[in-house]
């Protein structure tokens, strides 16, 4: 049997990249979860509840953009870098741009209106009229972070696409640290989940400084071709953006679909029905299950990148290999370490929160766990509909997934208000068990080989004639 110089395997650019994203992943976990147990003792569990449903309200509307944008350019990004088209390459970063300030001032425009109202009319039986619009007025504080968080987003996608994944992982590092202080900071001087709100804009002012900085220097590093953050924001204007939102959209609606079951529904659902300490638990158990998804995150900003290159090379067989290699790997590891990672779960907590989050935020980790073992095969599966032109099964599919599993969510919310709303969460998550199961059947069909040709190339914006 032929075997590889295992230090040839430590030499492969996939594997150091992913290598970098994986520490990176563990410091941003870190820092997050020193964060959370500094809110925790610094506001309460009642005020750290309204924290994080601040962010929730906000992250309904913000989830649309960020996640459908990213993945839509990074995709097409990252097959255009490959080939050398830079003229694509810059109307692509130009457009991502574009899209991203005018859904901001849309957001602004609409979160001014709908998110004051919206708090009151869920939590006003709870919270009072008056405490309730102040909710909603933090939701649209956060608002402004789209726009804030411009130019950090798009050297995040210029970086992730061109594969500078260490510059990637420098900026993201170095903006939790300074998003944690902030956030620490605001909650100790207030006293008030709205001193935690300022230091989460003021972190994203911060990181957009930076990373205009970083993208500056990138220049001269040797990698991939990039314009000037200067010639990216001068497109913008006249670059339109129909052809690239159409992939966009699509990308969004099922990862908004997805965030609004795993992440709002369940906040919004524990808020109204169980009180607002139990949305802390919900909330403090979530950093924690993220810890062995980071490793999956690790893989996926890695691997969405490299199979765009074997979609822009055309190589059909390399990619199916990648896919089932890096599912297989990560979803093995991630697994193991998220049920590893449960059992360790309540002595955490004991040490580092105050003494009544234990066993609330065990019991929630553990039924997380359950969705989250299968979920942890997913890291390709985005990049897999995105780049095989595949949006619409994946569309369809998680609409399936979304008529079963919530009219269950709901049923399970009135059955156990405590705990109802995260086993809906894990419920969801499961459903990833059908999507593998038509991913494996478009592999399987020989006809594909030859369609490939046609497939997963996406139209680049154009400029007007």
């Amino acid at each position: 049997m032929n075997l590889r110089d295992p230090l040839q395997r430590i030499r492969s650019k996939f594997l150091k990249d992913t290598l970098v994203l994986q520490i990176s992943g563990m410091i941003t976990v870190t820092t997050s979860f020193v964060s959370s147990a500094s809110i925790a003792f610094l506001l309460g569990a009642h005020g750290m509840g309204l924290f994080a449903v601040a962010v929730t309200l906000q992250a309904a509307f913000y989830s649309l953009a960020h996640v459908g944008v990213v993945s839509a350019t990074v995709s097409q990004l990252a097959a255009a870098s490959t080939r050398e088209l830079r003229e694509k390459v810059t109307l692509w970063l130009a457009f991502f741009v574009k899209v991203y300030v005018l859904f901001s001032a849309v957001m602004i425009a609409v979160g001014w209106l709908a998110m004051p109202a919206l708090a009151r009319w869920w939590y006003g039986h709870e919270l009072g009229e008056e405490a309730a619009h102040e909710l909603g007025l933090w939701a649209w504080w956060l608002t402004w972070w789209i726009l804030i968080d411009t130019p950090r987003a798009t050297v995040q996608v210029a970086f992730q696409s061109t594969r500078r994944m260490m510059g990637l992982a420098q900026l993201d590092n170095a903006f939790e640290l300074m998003r944690m202080f902030l956030v620490i900071l605001g909650a100790a001087i207030t006293g008030s989940p709205a001193g935690a709100i300022a230091g989460e804009i003021g972190g994203r002012l911060l990181g957009s400084y930076l990373a205009l900085h970083m993208y500056r220097d990138s220049h001269g590093d040797g990698a991939a071709w990039l314009p000037t953050m200067g010639e990216v924001f001068r497109r913008a204007s006249s670059t339109p953006i129909r052809e690239g939102l159409r992939l966009a959209v699509r990308v969004g609606v099922i990862k908004s679909a997805t965030n609004m079951v795993v992440t709002v529904l369940p906040r919004l659902l524990l808020g109204g029905t169980a009180g607002f300490a139990w949305v802390a638990y919900f909330h403090v158990a979530q950093r924690i299950m993220v810890l062995p998804q980071m490793l999956m995150q690790g893989v996926s900003r890695n691997v969405l990148p490299a199979l765009a290159e074997k979609r822009g090379k055309r190589d059909f067989a390399g990619f199916k290999h990648l896919y089932w290699k890096s599912t297989l790997l990560a979803g093995i590891a991630i697994s193991a370490v998220t049920i590893v990672g449960v059992l360790l779960v309540k002595p955490v907590v004991d040490l580092t929160f105050p003494a009544d989050y234990g066993w609330p935020v065990f019991l929630c980790c553990a039924i997380l766990a359950v969705g989250m073992v299968p979920a942890s095969f997913a890291v390709a599966q985005d990049p897999f509909y995105i780049l095989t032109n595949r949006m619409k099964a994946n569309l369809a599919l998680c609409l399936v997934g979304a008529l079963v599993t919530i009219p269950a969510n709901a049923y399970l919310v009135w059955v156990d208000p405590e705990k109802g709303a995260v086993w809906g969460q894990s419920l969801y998550l499961a459903w990833v068990l059908v999507h593998f199961v038509y991913i494996a059947w478009y592999f399987r069909r020989n006809a594909h080989s030859t369609e490939w040709e046609d497939a997963g190339a996406s139209p680049v914006p154009q400029r007007p004639e």
